[in-house]
């Protein structure tokens, strides 16, 4: 057919790569449960022989902690991925009243230093940014900060966009930040 552009294939859009990473992710986290399950069956029949004296005791006990201390320093430095559990930022209710503007010049706005990980509303409204080495946690820059903490003045750039867990932070006992809130000191 004269005209037909159907076998040249689109340009991929940025929307493509972030929704084939989540479906990656997706399929990872069903990967993980099913290894979840597999180690229950294993940890049953491993109590089955146990009990009926097939496993002497102390000799798996002495194993098992060896290998537990093993397994527990690969599984720290594996990458994994996480997503907040909040359904809507936006009906949030009874987030604190901070005045965060007035602070900032105190408390520099550290909390934008935290790791966390972003929800999934928020990958679906493609605004907050996130580290595509670490899915799905906040975007960083260089210094530490959230990218989207303006430099110098400290204001986040997506405010009215801005994740969950920033809305319900309440920083006023966070001795990361605050030495004593009330007195305006920050933590050194």
């Amino acid at each position: 057919m004269a005209g037909d552009d159907s076998s040249t294939p689109r340009p991929t859009a940025p929307e493509d790569v972030g929704d084939g990473l989540r479906f990656n992710h997706v399929v990872e986290s069903q990967t993980r449960q099913t290894l979840a399950e597999l180690r229950a069956s294993f940890y049953a029949l491993v109590e089955t022989m146990i009990a009926t004296g097939q496993l002497p005791i102390d000799d798996y006990e002495r194993r098992r902690q060896t290998t537990m201390q093993r397994e527990a320093a690969r599984v720290q430095n594996e990458p994994h991925v996480m997503l907040h559990d909040v359904v809507d930022k936006y009906a949030l209710a009874q987030l604190p009243e901070i005045d965060c503007e007035a602070r900032l010049p105190l408390c520099r706005a550290r909390c934008c230093t935290f790791v966390f990980p972003l929800s999934a509303q928020d990958l679906d409204e493609r605004v907050v940014r996130w580290d595509y080495a670490r899915p799905y946690q906040i975007g960083r820059r260089d210094d530490g900060y959230c990218v989207h903490n303006e430099a110098g003045t400290c204001r986040c750039n997506v405010y009215t966009q801005r994740p969950a867990v920033c809305r319900t932070y309440d920083c006023r006992r966070d001795t990361r930040i605050w030495v004593d809130f009330e007195k305006r000191i920050a933590a050194p």
